[in-house]
């Protein structure tokens, strides 16, 4: 049974329908993965059912048996702000830049309706996502943190509160490769420990294919290729996601045969 799942759903916005008749699940412990280019609606897809974005949504949205189309306020706020966690690709404009770490990190538990949190429990989620010194890091702002820091602090605020739905939209985009398979890599660790199902939004289908259950192919707002991961990967139909995967660096593949540096003719 799926923790989430999306029928039929459409976006319009200023009249123009920019996504169309999308479906997809995500259960509980694993992970979906809508991939595609910049544009495809991906993003939209994601935040919409939740009311994150202008336009008009239709479809249907069930999660954890809340139908957010015709949730009302209250429900709609538990549902963004109990049962899901959001990280976003620009931790630095996500994050408040006047508010210290460790205040943001009590606000986003405290917004679930969680007790307040000692600075050693706020601290500890800090360490659970990879970051040293995190008592120092408590008091400190968002702009003296690298990039990477960043994410793993917006990582721990959307699961400070537990919940059941993490939604990730292109959480390593802003990263060099190294730290994207840490921050995967960390995702991964969390998904297992709580039990979350994970929607993650990437044009990089390197950096998921390792970490999807599922993939979502998404061009021009329609879903043109969906299935297992392992079973796409081996075997795609659609032009198009054999064009994304023939695009995708592979690291078993030999190194080009490049003539000495000293025989290359230069104009």
């Amino acid at each position: 049974m799926s923790l989430y799942s999306i029928r039929n759903m459409a976006v319009e916005i200023d009249g123009k329908r920019l996504v169309d008749g999308v479906d997809l699940d995500v259960a509980a412990g694993k992970c979906t993965a809508i991939i595609g280019a910049s544009g495809s609606g991906k993003s939209l897809t994601c935040l919409s059912p939740f009311g994150l974005t202008p336009g008009k949504t239709f479809g249907t949205a069930m999660l954890d048996g809340v139908a957010l189309a015709d949730a009302d306020a209250q429900q709609m706020r538990r549902a963004r702000s109990q049962l899901t966690g959001f990280v976003f690709q620009q931790p630095l404009t996500a994050l408040t830049p006047h508010l210290s770490i460790g205040v943001q990190l009590q606000e986003a538990s405290a917004q679930a309706g969680a007790p307040r949190l000692s600075r050693r429990d706020l601290a500890q989620k800090l360490k659970r996502v990879g970051l040293s010194r995190a008592d120092e890091r408590l008091d400190q702002f968002p702009h003296r943190l690298s990039g990477g820091e960043r994410q793993r602090v917006m990582i721990a605020a959307a699961i400070a509160h537990r919940p059941k739905l993490l939604i990730a939209d292109e959480p390593t985009s802003a990263l060099d490769a190294a730290l994207r398979g840490d921050i995967m890599d960390l995702l991964d660790e969390l998904r297992e420990e709580q039990g979350l199902g994970m929607l993650l939004v990437s044009h990089d289908l390197a950096s998921v294919s390792g970490h999807a259950d599922e993939l979502v192919v998404m061009e021009k707002g329609r879903v043109v290729e969906h299935g297992p991961t392992a079973k796409i990967l081996a075997g795609a139909k659609k032009p198009y996601t054999k064009r994304l995967i023939a695009a995708t660096p592979r690291l078993d593949e030999p190194a080009p045969d490049l003539p000495p540096v000293g025989e290359i003719q230069l104009e």
